[in-house]
């Protein structure tokens, strides 16, 4: 902090005066790099310093702010030498007054002249890679690499799932969104799937504008490098932006990484993102409440450009993933009414300009969301109803202390007693971890009544959780007569469809901000305090670790449909692929990706309305699809008598089918009976090309002609 020697500060033993030892750091780094610089001009020292700034009036409801503890003013200008401090002292108050203060300021002719030469610029760029906002953005990175180190080894090739199953229908409308804007299809509804019915792609986890943005890279290096780098992405940037948004409550930037870590690296974060790229890709999520409390507290930007900035966020969520856009609305509107609840005169004096922005956000939200609701609400293949209709899917009590197979830390009693919860692997995501739970629970008792955002954070984390545990109450996979809180709520409109565990989303968020909290204020205290609460938060980060490197599946496709064979199909046609592709044999949606949906296809893995108007995943069933799933199930192939083949025939004609391609299977054998049966049926064996069987230039009219005449 010293920039003269000893001797210039004053009398021997006093040190520096009390000014200097106030100044704050940034402020004190500009006097030092300005006091090595040439004796600016005499009218430079003598210009009288800036007007102080107009203190802001307090808002009761904003936490610590995030930049550094308010700072004292600086001494003013002296015309001569003031005896109870040293010359130096005098010259220091100078360079204080006519340090810049302003971007214009800094930018003045005489200033210019100072800055790094041009071979010196590249410590410029290091200035900006050195900010707290990209280094937290590599270590985000870094980390979700970490995780997929495997899958970036071969990544055209290896990935989570093998390309069966949710991965298969991510990957295969990932390639859906540039298809249909290349060749000038409307994006909301395929064709190209289920034939002749068509899919509406709203009702789908389409991933309509991740398909967009990184359509280039889909086209160029194909739909699995794509979904692999959105799986690596979505963590981190997820990380990243609640990061950013917990910046705001807390002064300390290591706090709110760690925070941003543990809700972007969540155990709701690492199950879901193996095959839910839809629900995973939340990044928007800590920003939306970051804006929706910039309206209803700060309101330190024009409403009108608030209310922009959430209804844009809110719009383009919907285009990533609607669930997750309709479980954050459900708890902003839970947020909002908490606000009038705790803070009723507060709200009413703010009442005007959140009336303004929420107003705009409606009509910027209508305005991006509008057309793509409407169209999956009345559009063609519209469903009603609750498409998960089950209770399986919800946060087992136990769930909340015992960790799943993500972590990397899981002892053996864990993985017996989460093999009872009622949900699948994916599904399985409400561990919050004990050293977590002690954390938010001693930061609600020191700090709920001083601090609004503790209270604000402790009561949305604890709606989410008690949601998260759906309709009635589940201990150990055993499902109890006490009704919860969703019983009441869950068919209401919007709401039937809703997956009552995916709110541990909301819910792990807002721990993670309350993670951040307790950092902070401990990194302020004394080292008695500080030591146990380091041990607290480095027993949280070993519990919510992630198990590194994930397993890498290697993509199990036929070279036919890779190798440019595929090209031999005619262009839209219709291709009847076996195994017949179903929501228990998406295999078969990964080849049509691969081969850039060159050809169409019956059956499919989605959401589609029965003849009632209420939901099914999968097409509708016929006579052929029927056996075709049978024989992939293991059943002997059927003797094919002239009924049997009017029947079949028939059904190839309504799906106007030209190819028929027989790829692998689950075993040999019911590959083997597949083929026999299409052998029986077209009369002629198959070509074997690019490992597959295939069958070209199929005519089911003609084969249903031939029947006729041989029942007659």
């Amino acid at each position: 902090m010293n920039v003269a020697p000893p001797v210039d500060q004053g009398p021997t033993g006093r040190g520096p005066g009390r000014g200097w030892r106030r100044l704050p750091r940034g402020l004190a780094r500009r006097v030092r790099a300005l006091s090595r610089l040439p004796n600016r001009t005499a009218a430079a020292r003598s210009d009288p310093p800036p007007p102080p700034a107009p203190a802001e009036v307090e808002d009761p409801l904003i936490a610590a702010p995030a930049t550094a503890e308010p700072e004292p003013a600086a001494p003013e200008a002296a015309t001569g030498p003031d005896p109870k401090v040293g010359p130096a002292a005098v010259g220091t108050a100078t360079l204080v007054e006519t340090a810049p203060e302003t971007v214009e300021e800094a930018a003045a002719p005489e200033e210019r002249r100072w800055r790094l030469p041009g071979r010196w610029g590249w410590l410029r760029h290091g200035r900006v890679l050195g900010r707290p906002q990209v280094v937290s953005l590599v270590v985000c990175l870094a980390l979700s690499v970490a995780m997929f180190w495997r899958i970036w080894l071969d990544p055209a090739h290896r990935l989570l799932g093998a390309g069966l199953g949710d991965g298969a229908l991510m990957m295969w409308f990932l390639r859906w969104t540039p298809a249909a804007l290349g060749h000038g299809l409307n994006p909301l509804f395929t064709d190209y799937l289920n034939v002749p019915n068509g899919v509406n792609v709203m009702w789908n986890t389409s991933l309509l504008l991740p398909g967009f943005l990184l359509a280039p890279i889909t086209v160029t290096l194909g739909p699995v490098v794509t979904f692999n780098l959105l799986g690596t992405l979505a963590p981190a940037l997820t990380a990243w932006t609640a990061t950013l948004a917990f910046r705001r409550y807390v002064r300390s930037g290591l706090a709110a990484l760690i925070g941003g870590l543990a809700f972007g690296f969540s155990p709701y974060m690492l199950a879901q993102n193996r095959g839910h790229l839809q629900l995973s890709l939340a990044f928007l999520v800590p920003l939306l409440f970051l804006v929706s409390d910039n309206i209803l507290t700060r309101q330190r930007r024009p409403a009108w450009l608030s209310g922009l900035a959430l209804g844009g966020m809110a719009g383009l969520q919907i285009l990533i993933g609607e669930e997750v856009f309709a479980l954050a609305a459900i708890l902003l509107a839970a947020q909002v009414v908490l606000m009038i609840v705790l803070f009723p005169r507060h709200v009413l004096a703010k009442l005007p300009y959140a009336a303004i922005a929420f107003g705009v956000a409606g009509v910027v939200f209508v305005a991006i969301a509008g057309y793509p609701i409407w169209f999956q609400l009345f559009g063609p293949q519209h469903v009603n109803g609750d498409i998960q209709s089950t209770n399986r899917y919800v946060t087992d009590l136990w769930n909340m202390i015992t960790p799943t197979a993500v972590q990397a830390v899981v002892p053996a009693e864990a993985k017996r007693i989460t093999a009872t919860f009622t949900g699948n692997f994916a599904e399985t995501n409400g561990y919050i971890s004990i050293p977590l739970i002690a954390v938010v629970l001693f930061t609600v008792a020191r700090w709920a009544w001083s601090k609004a955002v503790v209270r604000v954070a402790f009561l949305l984390a604890l709606l989410s959780v008690v949601l998260s545990l759906g309709d009635h109450l589940h201990i150990r996979g055993r499902v109890t007569s006490l009704a919860l809180p969703w019983n009441a709520i869950q068919n209401l409109p919007l709401l039937e469809s809703a997956v009552p565990n995916r709110f541990m989303l909301i819910g792990m968020l807002f721990c993670g901000l309350l993670l951040a909290i307790f950092i902070d204020q401990a990194l302020r205290w004394r080292w008695s305090g500080r030591v146990p609460a380091a041990l607290l938060v480095v027993a949280v980060m070993v519990a919510l670790a992630p198990r590194l490197p994930l397993h890498a599946g290697r993509l199990a496709a036929p070279p036919f449909f890779t190798d440019g064979t595929v090209e031999r199909v005619p262009q839209d046609s219709t291709v009847l692929v076996a195994p017949y592709p179903s929501p228990g044999a998406a295999g078969p949606m990964t080849w049509q990706a691969l081969a850039k949906l060159r050809y169409k296809m019956p059956g499919g893995y989605f959401v589609g309305p029965q003849p009632d108007g209420k939901p099914r995943y999968g097409a509708p069933a016929n006579r052929l699809a029927g056996q075709l799933v049978k024989l992939n199930a293991g059943w002997d192939p059927p003797r094919m008598d002239p009924y049997r083949r009017l029947t079949y025939a028939y059904d190839m004609a309504q799906w106007r089918v030209g190819t028929v391609v027989v790829g692998p299977m689950r075993d040999e054998l019911r590959r083997a009976n597949t083929v026999t049966m299409f052998t029986d049926l077209l009369g002629r064996p198959p070509t074997r090309e690019g490992g597959v069987a295939v069958w070209w230039n199929v005519r089911p009219q003609r084969l249903m002609d031939q029947a006729a005449r041989e029942l007659r």
